[in-house]
């Protein structure tokens, strides 16, 4: 019986990881006019939350050995309700709103591990999971993102971010009514994440993977339309065509579940890197395509670093810090991609520059995965 609640509420949990931060982009256009603020301030929008991923799941592990699982979940999805309501009131409550959500975030980002670990020690089953859970992420981020302006048209944009706090508050309301986990699971002992930086070879392999990984992601989702654009493609294609980056998402979290071969998978995801960058150049069809297969390897690659980061020990003391350093240090790493990629189309005036970059990191990240699995053989 806890086991099939504490399922459920990985599951809900899982539907708030995504929707507040990428959900929001199409309605940039829209919250500029509004509120009459430029592009620098709704990039904050993406890059702030980034940050707080890196800064806030530093001190998940205290907090979790000192208040327990079921009180931050409670404390997390709150924060996460008020911040979604309050923000589209001024320039002020959007901002600040935002550092809450991204502070809420990055708490649950370095928890779900955790939760997964103390559901299941069976590696098949943490790769389910892993598996399912992505799939929601993506599932509520997709739909919201392909229809945040049909429904900012009918409701007005406030009344869409105000409606990112849906999913919380069901949220909120089972953390309240099931209590899977019992406060003996709080992590007891933690390491210093300074001394698991230093001496815990996993963990700092764990850390590039995790964060090369979200750097390819993050600066696809913030320059994917203008690539679009400079190849000849529409604004509304540009924009068809990131939805269709983000749907493809689903398909491959479940994915995952039938990809057990190690060295299969990370040739598929090598290959999916591959192609996506060569169709890219391909007009029309090919853009699709590029969307399509990028879309599917950045969120395989994705549930493949968590799933990583969930059976790479045991002993949910590692499991918590190594999910703990590798999110905290990989988002900061994540954070910079889009600022450097777009200063790089700045100085040469072209994406081919930027496209370059990302083919080499994409390969580095292969590597990088390649490394970790070594390493847990």
């Amino acid at each position: 019986m806890h086991k099939n609640q504490r399922i459920f509420l990985i599951l809900l949990t899982a539907m708030n990881l995504r929707l507040s931060v990428t959900a929001i982009t199409p309605l940039f256009t829209a919250i500029q006019k509004t509120l009459n603020v430029d592009s620098t301030i709704t990039a904050l929008l993406v890059t702030i939350p980034l940050l707080c991923f890196s800064i806030g799941a530093v001190i998940t592990p205290w907090l979790n050995q000192r208040f327990g699982l079921r009180p931050l979940l409670i404390f997390t999805n709150g924060l996460l309700i008020l911040a979604n309501i309050l923000r589209p009131i001024n320039v002020a409550f959007l901002l600040v709103g935002t550092l809450l959500i991204g502070i809420a975030i990055s708490l649950l980002n370095v928890l779900v591990p955790v939760m997964i670990s103390q559901t299941t020690h069976e590696t098949s089953e943490i790769t389910k999971l892993t598996s399912y859970y992505s799939v929601i992420m993506n599932i509520l981020a997709a739909i919201a993102t392909a229809t945040a302006i049909p429904l900012a048209n009918l409701f007005g944009w406030a009344n869409v971010l105000r409606g990112f706090a849906i999913p919380v508050l069901l949220t909120f309301i089972a953390s309240l009514l099931l209590t899977p986990f019992p406060k003996s699971a709080a992590v007891e002992n933690p390491q210093k994440l300074l001394k698991t930086l230093l001496h815990d070879k996993a963990a700092q392999k764990l850390t590039i993977f995790m964060g090369l990984q979200s750097l390819i992601f993050y600066s696809l989702i913030s320059w994917l339309p203008a690539i679009y654009q400079s190849l000849g493609a529409t604004s509304s294609e540009a924009g068809m065509l990131l939805s269709i980056f983000q749907f493809v998402g689903i398909p491959a979290a479940i994915a995952l579940n039938y990809l057990t071969d190690t060295k299969k998978l990370f040739i598929i995801l090598a290959t999916g890197y591959s192609l996506g960058m060569i169709t890219i150049f391909w007009h029309g069809i090919g853009w699709w395509l590029s969307a399509i297969i990028l879309g599917f390897t950045a969120a395989l690659i994705f549930s493949v670093a968590l799933n990583l980061i969930a059976t790479s020990s045991t002993q949910v003391t590692k499991i918590a810090n190594r999910s703990a350093l590798a999110q905290s240090l990989g988002y900061l790493l994540a954070a910079t991609g889009p600022v450097i990629l777009g200063r790089l189309h700045d100085s040469f005036h072209s994406w081919s520059v930027v496209l370059i970059m990302l083919i080499i990191l994409m390969g580095l990240t292969i590597l990088a995965g390649v490394r970790v699995v070594n390493h847990q053989k």
